[in-house]
């Protein structure tokens, strides 16, 4: 926590009214280790990255996820960027701590070949973390090791309960919508919001455009006792109305599991 005199000052307006309050602290999120083999394929096996993965990680993600080149997401093709961005297994003890993204890795143990990664971002801070990006190669989004993963997709976020994050969010592209169906009607997360023109994406060749991304958001670990509720918001009529018919419509959520 920073040692910053904050005495002679005060909020704006008094808020936290319809929430408990806690003092604040020195807030971490700590990366949970995975290392698992899949009980119903022992060929599919569930791990953080390690160093000797980068090369083959990139390359998954320039197969299944190319749209993110040339944006602010780019890194993730190149395997020199993740060197002091990721978690590495080797290293877990520290970098657990230290590094902002975990990734997770998908290894089909008979090819000896990573099919699927997940990347996941997280702020200190806020006690955040980002469910970035899942990707699955074209090869093994069908078959067993397609079975295993998707039978497995859950697991790979509940296992940010034991991070200590209270607030996290993933963001859903709008070339298709199974991943939209996914989180929203099968995980029971809420609609944050529809980002029109939020990320830069790559349409091929020297081409760009900015697509639109659909957030969604679940509290963790306790968060929703802190959270203010809309009874203190000062929102304008038209703001108000948003909420209530986003209200309506993440009632709809439902934790069906896949």
């Amino acid at each position: 926590m920073s040692q910053i005199n904050m005495t002679p000052y005060q909020p704006y307006r008094k808020m936290g009214k319809t929430c408990e309050l806690r003092e604040i602290g020195d807030k971490k999120v700590i990366w949970p280790l995975v290392d698992r083999i899949d009980a119903d394929n022992p060929n599919f096996r569930l791990r953080a990255i390690t160093r000797n993965d980068v090369d083959a990680v990139a390359e998954l993600w320039r197969a299944s996820y190319p749209e993110v080149y040339g944006s602010v997401h780019e890194w993730i093709l190149d395997p020199v960027e993740y060197q002091e961005r990721v978690a590495f297994a080797e290293h877990w003890e520290d970098h657990c701590v230290s590094r902002p993204h975990a990734v997770m890795v998908g290894e089909d143990l008979e090819t000896k070949k990573i099919v699927m990664s997940s990347i996941y971002t997280k702020w200190d801070k806020n006690l955040q973390v980002e469910a970035s990006f899942i990707a699955i190669h074209p090869d093994a989004r069908k078959g067993k090791i397609g079975t295993s993963i998707w039978s497995n997709l859950a697991s790979f976020y509940q296992w940010l309960e034991g991070s200590g994050a209270e607030y996290v969010t993933v963001f859903c592209e709008t070339w298709h919508n199974i991943t939209q169906y996914i989180w929203f009607k099968r995980m029971g997360w809420k609609i944050a919001g529809i980002f029109p023109g939020n990320f830069t994406r790559w349409a091929g060749g020297s081409n760009e455009y900015r697509g639109c991304t659909i957030h969604f958001y679940r509290l963790l670990n306790g968060g929703d006792k802190f959270s203010s509720l809309p009874e203190e918001w000062d929102l304008l009529p038209e703001v108000k109305e948003l909420w209530e018919c986003m209200e309506r419509i993440n009632a709809n959520s439902a934790e069906e599991g896949l």
